[in-house]
């Protein structure tokens, strides 16, 4: 039976941008891969309705999902930008349930301890919810309602954590071979690769300057900025463990007791 992946994330361009390479190479690798989007994200777009914001990009993040080969996808409807507002424990609730319905074996999400350089409370509230849902899902006191339904606790064996600045590295996903493909996963976000071009523009504007990799992205050609950024992060991460490109990682297990269980373990 193939193992479970499940990525949570708040916005749709997250499971492309922070570790597309990787969740492509479980897909590949026969995983079931199962991804979460929290918010609509009503708010990514420029120059576009609320409505027509929250349709494109929905459609958008299926696409990208289906270049990643992802397998399912779970949508929450919260708004975007505004998580900050929706309770922890509200979810957390929703996301021991997510645990228990589809037992992952791996959960990937934002980085609980990278928060400290994270300005955008989405990421920040969906880390600590993902991370506190990973022991509290193997209470049978947290919810009995789910135990009532018919569902059972389930402990999640591997958590793979990523940030825009990581405090501690122990994982480089070798994405070598993958790098296109993610590059054409965030590129099918249209709507939302326009807008981070639009606010790098913004922001050049107030500054004064101009850079034309990105007067030219913000004429409507977003792909080649988009690719370069993504083609240097995965560089530089893959020169740090000696690939041409990779994805970084905090993976956690059994925290402290990890050399005990590896030496004392046996196969079933």
């Amino acid at each position: 039976m193939s193992r479970t992946l499940m990525m949570i994330a708040p916005h749709a361009d997250d499971a492309a941008l922070f570790c597309g390479g990787t969740l492509a190479k479980r897909a590949r690798e026969g995983w079931n891969v199962v991804v979460v989007r929290v918010t609509i994200d009503d708010k990514d777009s420029v120059a576009l309705g609320v409505e027509e914001t929250i349709e494109r990009n929905a459609a958008e993040f299926a696409e990208a999902a289906r270049i990643l080969g992802v397998s399912e996808i779970v949508e929450l409807g919260y708004p975007s930008d505004c998580l900050a507002e929706v309770s922890e424990v509200e979810l957390r609730e929703r996301f021991i349930r997510l645990y228990r319905e589809h037992r992952p074996y791996a959960v990937f999400s934002f980085d609980p301890y990278g928060v400290l350089y994270e300005n955008n409370q989405d990421h920040v509230r969906i880390a600590q919810a993902v991370d506190e849902a990973f022991w509290t899902a193997m209470f049978d006191k947290h919810h009995p309602e789910h135990l009532e339904s018919g569902l059972e606790p389930h402990a999640v064996c591997e958590r793979w954590y990523f940030a825009r600045r990581l405090l501690e590295v122990n994982r480089y996903e070798d994405i070598s071979d993958l790098v296109e493909t993610k590059i054409r996963a965030a590129c099918a976000h249209q709507l939302m690769m326009t807008h981070i071009v639009h606010q790098l523009w913004l922001q050049t504007k107030t500054w004064g300057r101009s850079v034309p990799e990105i007067e030219q992205a913000h004429q409507g050609d977003y792909e080649p900025v988009i690719a370069r950024i993504i083609r240097e992060q995965g560089h530089r991460s893959g020169g740090l463990c000696g690939v041409t490109a990779a994805e970084p990682f905090r993976v956690l297990r059994f925290g402290a007791l990890d050399d005990w269980f590896e030496h004392a373990a046996v196969d079933n």
